[in-house]
């Protein structure tokens, strides 16, 4: 299952250069296997064609790189890749777990935290 990142290598948007170059280190750095596709170099024409059919598009019908895709399924642009690392959903934004690994994963926290609590109460009720 290939992750591509449709990017830009010609704007003049910082904030898309910012975007694009966050994306790509965040994805480095957790290990993430994934193609980056600029869609500005003329062989890429296809790709370029393919993500302004099938990308997000912004309230003006636009599309706003980076576009990351999961296969040929569209996960998001950067906002979305910032709201999902803001909420730690980064793994379900990717398509790399389904909504019940995740729940699945909260619950596992929440009885680890429960049982941490249990610990520290029964220690602190000990030394009094």
């Amino acid at each position: 299952m290939v992750l591509r990142v449709y990017f830009i290598s010609t704007t003049g948007r910082r904030d898309i250069r910012y975007g694009q170059i966050h994306v790509f280190s965040v994805l480095s750095s957790w290990k993430y296997d994934y193609e980056a596709i600029d869609i500005a170099a003329p062989e890429n024409e296809h790709d370029r064609n393919f993500v302004i059919d099938t990308g997000k598009k912004s309230e003006d019908g636009k599309v706003i790189l980076p576009q990351i895709f999961k296969e040929e399924k569209c996960c998001g642009d950067y906002i979305d890749f910032l709201n999902a690392i803001e909420h730690e959903k980064l793994q379900l934004f990717l398509k790399q777990i389904t909504i019940e690994d995740l729940d699945l994963i909260i619950s596992n926290k929440m009885d680890n935290t429960k049982g941490i609590l249990q610990i520290i109460i029964s220690l602190c009720i000990s030394l009094t």
